[in-house]
């Protein structure tokens, strides 16, 4: 059992740790699922994506990573992209952004968006 006298600098340490962290610039994993089923009837077709991959969100980021998936919707299966950035907060609007704007596009009830924090991240090179 930790003494009082431990657990008072060990909390002030772990307090000042957590506020410094947040102040140093959060950074974040975003996943954006872009559904290509349209809910009323079609789909989105690849070269449409592509033109908006292309036009819109390499525009917008630098990096990014694309998966193929298939999702399900109300019990259905669909095709769909899930788009991975690595970002800090200043970019999240601007993902929020694009994930409207292809859902007005597209004619899509929505866009999921699922904000991670990155606890540790490095780029590992050839030695």
């Amino acid at each position: 059992m930790m003494s009082r006298a431990l657990l008072l600098p060990t909390l002030f340490l772990i307090t000042t740790f957590l506020s410094l962290s947040a102040t140093a610039g959060q950074t974040y994993k975003l996943r954006l699922y872009f559904g290509l089923s349209v809910p009323s009837g079609g789909a989105v077709s690849l070269q449409q994506w592509q033109t908006f991959r292309d036009e819109q969100l390499a525009m917008t980021f630098d990096g990014f990573n694309v998966v193929d998936s298939v999702g399900f919707y109300k019990g259905k299966p669909e095709r769909s992209k899930i788009v991975t950035l690595i970002v800090d907060e200043t970019d999240i609007p601007k993902a929020k952004q694009l994930a409207q704007d292809y859902a007005s596009q597209f004619h899509q009830e929505s866009v999921m968006l699922v904000k991670l924090p990155v606890l540790e991240w490095e780029f590992v090179r050839a030695q």
